[in-house]
Formats: structure tokens, sequence, C-alpha cells
């Protein structure tokens, strides 16, 4: 999927901001339910103080100091009025808001008898249009002005409150003593004040995560580099073994992974070496014996036949001895290099034609990429008398093809061919020479360069060869 990042740093920083987000967005919720919890409280306890010291005020006072204190001495938004009868029923809630108001006040009024004090949401008591709890006490015979009578969604000194509670509380000399109370919830903190700090929270992780991830990175972008280098070079140098301790003893078995293939790679090329060597002497002692044959049509094909063997020899030795990994890389023009071998192969009557870069930096092995690309030029000009030589180079990647017009190769051999000692016998003719080592020279300088070696049929007829090599 692309919406998931590709590289490990990428899926690393992904998993660590989103639990961080997550977290985040947990703690937030829980926050604000403890501080929803804190500021309900924080409210009633305020409101509860308020009626106690108001009830308080109301038992201390005489008849015409209770009217001054009704009309005159309110707290904030209250609506107070004394009857004969409780404003609240007697059935009023024993839970929740009201039984955390009913005991503060009592313990706040030294423990007054929970049934002095009934509570009740005012927002859930149905009323008839028109009511209200001043109709309500107008009908305990309470002259109270209109003005004074509380109803739906007034406005309360300014402030527009969102909840009401309505308490009654019976004072010392039996009368009710009706408060009706407006509170505000509390009203959530806004979301930029609350996000803009965890959001420049997860930022500041995120960087600091990917500094630390990068730097951490570092040995496997270097250990993949080291792989690549390898399969271009055995001979390269061992990797620096460094890092996380994980990572120190992943670079320790890559280098010695190195060393055993180098050392395979050696033992293989030194054991070919030496048993095409040790072949010359019994060749060349066959070839003496040969030569007292009295039959000479035996004798003719004898001689054939070690003549064959001594240029397979020959040129395995040859193979062996300019090994392509063994020569160290250096910066060469590609393109003088083609064209030169160009120019040596017209000198010698071989009729190549050179159209591409006349400058073309690479980083290289000049004598494996001479060879490769005489090898390919010679076949072209035994096979079909002439070619053309293409070279081309992008941002990626150089391409060398070498093009003629002759017999062309099979479909189901032209990934035979680059094998080892490997010929064709059918469209390519066997009597030019040759032992079937000079497409396994190509692939092998390709491979060495990291690139390939490939070959395809021409639909107008004749064959294609390329080396691409990567820049």
């Amino acid at each position: 999927m692309r919406l998931i990042p590709q590289t490990m740093l990428g899926r690393t920083l992904v998993i660590l901001i989103g639990g961080i987000l997550l977290v985040q967005a947990l703690g937030g919720v829980f926050y604000y339910r403890d501080w929803k919890n804190f500021r309900e409280s924080a409210e009633h306890s305020r409101l509860i103080e308020r009626m106690a010291t108001y009830v308080q005020w109301m038992n201390a006072a005489s008849p015409l100091q209770r009217e001054f204190l009704l009309r005159t001495n309110r707290p904030r938004g209250m609506r107070t009025w004394q009857s004969t009868q409780s404003a609240v029923d007697d059935e009023a809630n024993w839970f929740g808001v009201e039984a955390f108001i009913r005991s503060g006040l009592s313990e706040e009024l030294g423990g007054i008898d929970l049934k002095r004090i009934r509570v009740d949401d005012d927002e859930r008591r149905p009323f008839p249009p028109g009511g209200g709890f001043g109709q309500h006490r107008m009908q305990n015979n309470n002259n109270v002005p209109d003005d004074q009578r509380p109803h739906w969604g007034r406005m309360m000194n300014g402030h527009k409150y969102n909840a009401r509670l309505m308490v009654a509380v019976l004072l010392d000399d039996g009368t009710w003593l009706n408060m009706r109370i407006p509170f505000e919830r509390p009203t959530p903190p806004g979301f930029v004040p609350f996000a803009m700090p965890l959001l420049f929270l997860s930022l500041l992780v995120a960087l600091v995560a990917f500094v630390i991830m990068r730097r951490a990175n570092k040995p496997l972008a270097r250990m993949a580099q080291a792989a690549e280098t390898l399969g271009r070079d055995v001979n390269a140098p061992p990797m620096k073994e460094d890092g996380p301790r994980e990572v120190r003893d992943a670079a320790r078995a890559f280098n010695e992974m190195q060393t055993r293939l180098r050392r395979f790679v050696q033992d293989r090329t030194h054991m070919l070496a030496a048993i095409s060597h040790d072949l010359r002497t019994p060749i060349t002692r066959m070839r003496l014996r040969a030569e007292f044959v009295e039959d000479d049509q035996q004798r003719e094909k004898m001689l054939s036949d070690l003549d064959e063997m001594e240029s397979m020899i020959k040129a395995t030795m040859s193979f062996a001895r300019d090994d392509v990994a063994n020569e160290a890389v250096s910066p060469i023009d590609l393109a003088a290099l083609v064209e030169s071998l160009c120019e040596d192969m017209r000198e010698t009557d071989g009729n190549v034609t050179y159209k591409g870069m006349e400058e073309l930096p690479f980083k290289g092995r000049p004598v494996g990429l001479k060879r490769a690309v005489a090898n390919l030029v010679g076949n072209a000009l035994k096979y079909a008398g002439a070619c053309e030589v293409v070279l081309e180079a992008d941002q990626r990647q150089v391409t060398l093809t070498v093009k003629d017009n002759g017999p062309g190769i099979p479909e189901s051999e032209l990934e035979e061919v680059f094998r080892p000692f490997r010929r064709l016998e059918g469209s390519r003719n066997k009597e030019t020479g040759g032992v079937g080592l000079g497409l396994a020279v190509v692939r092998s300088v390709a491979h060495a360069h990291g690139g390939t070696a490939q070959l395809m049929n021409r639909p107008e007829g004749g064959l294609e060869a390329k080396i691409i090599l990567p820049l």
C-alpha cells in the first residue's frame, strides 16, 4: 500500500508518532473527565457555601430584616422567597447532585436533620404553561412581584445559566426558605488551546525520534551498500563493525561471509589454473606418441583432438589468470575505450561502425571491459562479417549494444551460450574456432560491475548483444 512507508525509518516514525497521538488522545479524554468532575464539584461546593450563609442570615434576622434580605441582599443569580409550605415536593431525588448538595448543606448548617432540606433539579420539574415557581408561591399566598418570578431562559445579572437547582430549607421558626439557584455547567476547554501543546509535543518528539532513528539506521544503510559492493567486487574492503550490538554482530557475520566467499573464489580459480597447467604435460606426451602412429588418418584425428584440448587449456588458464574480480576499479572514459577498440578492429580489416557518446566518465575495470567488448565485436565479425557498436547512457545506467546481420541464435540457446565451454553447432560456424569462453567472460565482466549481459535476435535479422552497467 502507498500509505505505508517503505523504509524502516518511516515505519518506525509512524508507529512512534501514532502511539504518542493515541496516548495523548486517551490522556485528553481522561483529563477532560477529571476536569469536568472537579469543576462541577467545586461549583456545587461554592453554591453550598452561599446557601448556608444565606440560611444562617435568615435564621438570625428579624422579620423586617428578612424582608430586606429577601429583596436586596441576594447572592448573584439566586431567587429566594419564604412560604409556609416547601416549594419542593417531599419526593425529591435523594441521589446524585441533589444528595450531594443536601448532605453538604446539612454539614455546613451544623448537621441539621436532612428532612429539613429538600433539593430538586429545576430542569426536570414539569410545570404547566405560564407556571413555574412564581406560580407555585402565589398559590402559597406569597405576594412576590412578578419581576422576581424565575422563568426558563432568563438572563440573571448578565449571565446565561444552563442549569437550575431548587432548594427548600426549613428555618428555625418553621417557615420554608425557598431558593432557586442557577449554576453554570463547566464549559469544555477550547480545542485549539488544548490541542496545540499536544501537537507541538508530538512534533518535537517526532523530530528527536527522526534524528535518533536516522543515526541508528546508518549501520544498516552501510550494510546494504556493502552487500551491493560485494555483488560487484568480492575483494571489496570489509564494512565497519560499529553501532548497536546487534548491528555489530551482523556486520561481523557479513565480513566473515565475504572472507569465505573470497577464499572460495580464489581456491576455485587457483585449482582451475593448476589443473590446466598440469594437463599440458600429458598432452605433450600424447602428442609425441601420436607421431608414431602409422595410420595417417588416425594420427591426424588424434593430433586434431590434442590441438583442441590444448586450445581449451590455454583459454582456461587465460580466464583464470585474467580474472576480472582481481582487477582494481579506476575512473576511465568508457566512450574513449570502446571507440579506440573499434579503431583497432578497423585497422585489422574489421568492418566495425561506432555510434554513440564521445565522452563518458565511468568507474570500472578497464582490462575486463575491453576484453568483454572485444569478445562481442570479435564474435560479430566472425559470424556476420560486420557489426555496429552503440554506446548510450542515462541517469541510471550505461548500455553498450553490438548489432550484426548474421544468422542469429535459436531462442532456446540465448541463455545457454553464456555457460562456459558452450558452443553452438547449427546457426554458428563450428570451424571458426573458439572454445566457448567468450560470452562467459562477457557476463562475468558485466556481473563484476553490478550489471548484466544479454542476447536477443533482431526482428530484421541478426543478433543484438547488450552489456548493461549501472552508473
